[in-house]
């Protein structure tokens, strides 16, 4: 005896024919009469009469509300399956740099948490040294880096290309251009990543692909600390749009769109332990980060 069969019974009883129960469950007049010929004999008694309308025996009765109310037991079980299927649950560890975390990726974390409550989502500012080992490690889920380097244990999928400009004290000599040729660079003091950052090296490529050298005269870790220097003139530096926007409003700091054939950009990537299959938590998460924050 299945769900199907008990189905088939309470068909014939609610509507009293053999033929319509038949056609509600897609078989054939003989499956009915088979399916139930071997529930009577299952139960040893008669459970329907035959006559012109099929109707429940005494015993058929009982059976009928017993079976009724495993049917709506059943059916009420499959709903709460498919809700804890497509509920996104458990926990997300996402790794970020500080320049990338707190411009970038804040509005899909804030959009994230409320679109799926139920997910722990763990979002640790890190260097990115530490993100890329937490990733081959395990300890974390997803990183969120900008120049993402290539490794064997590692997939890299690109997400977003910051514009980098020239960034200024409102005081600097440069600061009222909006637009400036990189050889204007040439020889300034310079605040800058820290070496060995991903992000000093793709700068420090860029200076070189239009052989303009300029003077490092400070080094920073932290793209917070390095802005408050460029706000009390200790030098120039070059950073992404989206990290000084704010500053540039409220005239803390200056900046200009360089000049140049080749855009000046910052690629940011997502990375993630190669081969390890994500959870439904970060599909969505994933998902989220290809569209436009709101």
């Amino acid at each position: 005896m299945n769900i199907r069969t008990l189905k088939v019974f309470c068909d014939v009883v609610d509507t009293g024919s053999f033929s319509i129960a038949a056609r509600l469950n897609g078989i054939s007049q003989s499956a009915v009469s088979q399916q139930l010929a071997a529930l009577e004999s299952q139960f040893g008694t008669q459970l329907l009469s035959r006559g012109g309308i099929a109707a429940a025996t005494d015993a058929g009765a009982v059976f009928h509300r017993g079976a009724k109310d495993i049917l709506l037991r059943y059916g009420l079980l499959s709903e709460e399956i498919l809700a804890a299927i497509e509920t996104v649950g458990g926990t997300l560890r996402v790794g970020t740099i500080y320049s990338v975390g707190f411009y970038l990726l804040d509005p899909y974390v804030r959009a994230f948490l409320k679109a799926h409550p139920d997910v722990h989502l763990q979002v640790e500012y890190a260097q990115w040294s530490r993100i890329q080992a937490a990733i081959i490690s395990g300890e974390m889920d997803l990183g969120v880096v900008a120049y993402p380097e290539k490794h064997r244990s590692i997939e890299i999928i690109s997400l977003a290309k910051e514009e980098l400009v020239a960034v200024f004290s409102p005081n600097h000599p440069l600061a009222g251009h909006r637009f400036l040729d990189p050889k204007a660079l040439r020889g300034q003091r310079f605040v800058a990543f820290a070496a060995g950052i991903p992000s000093r090296t793709g700068i420090d490529k860029l200076l070189q692909s239009v052989r303009v050298k300029v003077d490092i005269v400070i080094e920073f870790d932290n793209i917070e600390t390095l802005k408050r220097a460029v706000e009390v003139d200790s030098g120039l530096s070059i950073l992404p749009r989206g990290n000084v926007e704010e500053a540039v409003a409220d005239g803390r700091l200056a900046c200009a769109k360089i000049l140049s054939p080749r855009p000046w950009t910052r690629q940011i990537g997502i990375i993630r332990r190669r081969g390890q299959a994500p959870s439904k938590a970060e599909k969505m998460f994933l998902g989220l980060l290809r569209t436009e924050p709101k």
